[in-house]
């Protein structure tokens, strides 16, 4: 991993005052109203999001109070109006995709530990010991620390399990704010009963047989939940265990409660800024998931997709999902109706209405499979697909009645926007056709030389309220790194041109930093100005932190094994990276991607224009790289332009 030198001399870029930023914030909610912007929304991984400065316990977190001041941060320079926020499920040491975790279950890797330690939480953990902790050398480099997470630092130290001690202690002592908690927590048990018992289980026969491959448990312990096996046999052993085991599954059933607690406080935080948090609902499931609901799955078929480049396996990418059993899916009408549903189709419901009960909506993850599923069979070592019918509606008829049923009012069935559609690869174009202009697609223009720009979306027949764009998504090579390829580059600016007449004389910045740089280095900076207008032109577009910092490193290799996969963090400095980076030529300078934008557009509102190429020069220029510095500098007479906007 190459750190940019910014990290070693933050004392560059040139942050806007207060003042400057009130102005800053009405020339872009202007420009935004001439781009017919309606969301912005950023895409987040707990592990992206940088600590607390003298809080860096290894990995981030959405659920803590400096979060909240990231994304204010964030919102005040971008104009976010929505977070994609990506799995939140249980993970392991040894496999930290997001993507390989629980849907039920939060990972423990996320709860926020400084949260503990106030009275909000009955101070059940010693912040001392958490600033102790944090403050511990990690393996490597001071700042690539700051840039990487490290999972095991924290997974190894018993926190949770600690507080929980500390918790009890409390409550049998009579403490009014845990007592106060402990009637949070009953209540939590309570409401998720249906999914809680079972997830304590298998945590418990994990660490009693030292894996989590429930293969090599015993028979009953194997087939606890199975319907097939004596009913007599299975309730004993629950009983046991439950009994033996009492405090291990209590200890559970509360870290998954805390996190739960901050998860809403995170998600009520983010709505008081007008940011909907959207959900990224998985299409796999657990181990533990699998373990605990054994009738809904086919043995030994999998999800996977088609892909030529993929000779060793026959054709296929081999993602090792268990497929569930479609033919116990039964029926749901489109008003709703679940009378008709089968086994797998309340399991999907269930499923559906925790994420609708947790977040403002969904990404759904793979959708094209719930159209025409793409099944692979593993025999000997052989990969062969497996071929199911279509399923058409009835899937996304259980989502919807899910996000109906769960956030009502809030939902609005003619223009269903809080479920977002992934619908990429080479099986989606009958899923793309059924759910056109129904709800919200989601595509990047990392792959616009196979027409997915905004401009091809709305000649194939999209509203342009109904589909999100992207300059690349986390299995994308990061912008910086698609800028370096000059046939990649040339490629995608030759498409802009076409599309938008896309005038490049308008790319290049006036500042002295932007002109005295060799040509491919201007080249690359013009070619990463273009990319993000592109996505401006449309009506809703997101972003990756890495992209929006300007950050060289990918946040994963699909299909790849590597130690660098889901680890890219930004700095507990951000403010100061942040500033640095623009006056360097990375990252997403809003004010010259929205003029970019609208000259794409062919705007005729050329003061506005102006007026954004104005701010975006400033945020080019070196200078002070904090809003705090700049005031000071500012009342020192030390600025030598300041940014003035009057709406």
């Amino acid at each position: 991993m190459r750190i940019n030198p910014n990290v070693c001399h933050p004392n560059f870029g040139r942050a806007f005052t207060t003042e400057e930023k009130k102005a800053y914030s009405s020339l872009i909610s202007d420009a935004k109203k001439e781009l017919n912007i309606q969301d912005t929304s950023a895409i987040v991984f707990d592990f992206n999001v940088p600590s607390e400065k003298g809080y860096n316990t290894g990995i981030g977190t959405t659920f803590s109070d400096s979060m909240q001041k990231f994304i204010s941060f964030v919102q005040s320079m971008t104009g976010i109006s929505s977070i994609q926020v990506q799995p939140q499920g249980k993970i392991s040491e040894t496999n930290t995709s997001p993507y390989s975790g629980t849907n039920y279950a939060y990972g423990e890797h996320i709860v926020d530990l400084k949260k503990l330690s106030t009275p909000e939480y009955a101070s059940i953990l010693d912040e001392e010991k958490i600033s102790n902790f944090a403050a511990r050398e990690w393996d490597g480099d001071k700042i690539i620390n700051e840039y990487r997470a490290n999972y095991g630092a924290l997974m190894h130290y018993p926190f949770l399990e600690s507080a929980y001690d500390n918790f009890i202690e409390k409550v049998e002592a009579g403490d009014e704010q845990a007592l106060k908690l402990n009637a949070e927590f009953e209540q939590f048990k309570s409401d998720n009963s249906s999914w809680l018992q079972k997830e304590s289980l298998y945590e418990v026969l994990s660490l009693e047989y030292g894996t989590t491959d429930f293969s090599k448990w015993s028979e009953t312990d194997r087939k606890l939940f199975d319907k097939g096996y004596p009913v007599d046999i299975r309730t004993k052993r629950i009983a046991q265990l439950e009994k033996e085991q009492a405090e291990k599954i209590e200890v559970e059933n509360f870290i998954q409660f805390i996190a739960d607690k901050q998860q809403k406080e995170s998600r009520e935080m983010l709505n008081s800024k007008d940011i909907k948090l959207y959900g990224d609902c998985l299409i796999g499931f657990s181990q533990s998931e699998m373990w605990a609901n054994p009738s809904c799955f086919r043995e030994n078929l999998y999800y996977g997709g088609p892909d030529p480049n993929c000779s060793e396996t026959n054709g296929i990418q081999t993602w090792g999902l268990p497929a569930l059993d479609y033919t116990k899916l039964g029926e749901c009408s489109e008003d709703g109706d679940l009378s008709k549903l089968g086994e797998v189709g309340k399991f999907l419901y269930d499923k559906y209405s925790l994420f609708f009960k947790r977040y403002d909506g969904i990404r759904m993850d793979a959708a094209w499979q719930f159209v025409t599923p793409f099944i692979y069979q593993a025999v000997n070592g052989n990969y062969e697909e497996f071929k199911l019918p279509e399923i058409n509606f009835t899937i996304f008829n259980i989502m919807k009645a899910a996000a109906k049923d769960t956030l009502g009012d809030k939902f609005d069935e003619q223009n269903p926007d809080n479920i977002m559609l992934e619908l990429v690869g080479m099986s989606a174009g009958k899923s793309r056709e059924m759910t056109l202009n129904t709800y919200p697609h989601l595509y990047t223009t990392a792959y616009a030389q196979y027409d997915e720009t905004p401009k091809k979306f709305l000649e194939k027949g999209y509203q342009d309220d109904k589909f999100y764009v992207g300059v690349g998504c986390h299995d994308n090579d990061s912008l910086v790194n698609m800028a370096r390829c000059n046939y990649t580059s040339d490629l995608h600016m030759a498409g802009m041109k076409r599309d938008y007449n896309l005038d490049t004389s308008k790319l290049p910045f006036e500042a002295e930093e932007y002109k005295k740089q060799d040509e491919q280095a201007k080249r690359e900076e013009d070619f990463r100005t273009a990319k993000f207008g592109e996505i401006f032109t449309s009506t809703k577009q997101f972003f990756t932190l890495p992209d929006m910092f300007g950050m060289e490193e990918r946040i994963n290799i699909s299909g790849k094994t590597s130690k660098d996969n889901w680890t890219i963090r930004i700095p507990s400095d951000y403010e100061k990276f942040y500033f640095s980076q623009l006056s360097n030529g990375f990252g997403l300078n809003l004010p010259k991607v929205m003029a970019t934008a609208m000259g794409m557009k062919k705007s005729n509102n050329q003061e506005l224009i102006k007026k954004c190429n104005e701010a975006a020069e400033i945020l080019r220029q070196k200078g002070p790289t904090t809003e705090e510095e700049a005031n000071i500098a500012e009342a020192q007479g030390k600025l030598n332009n300041k940014f003035e906007y009057v709406s």
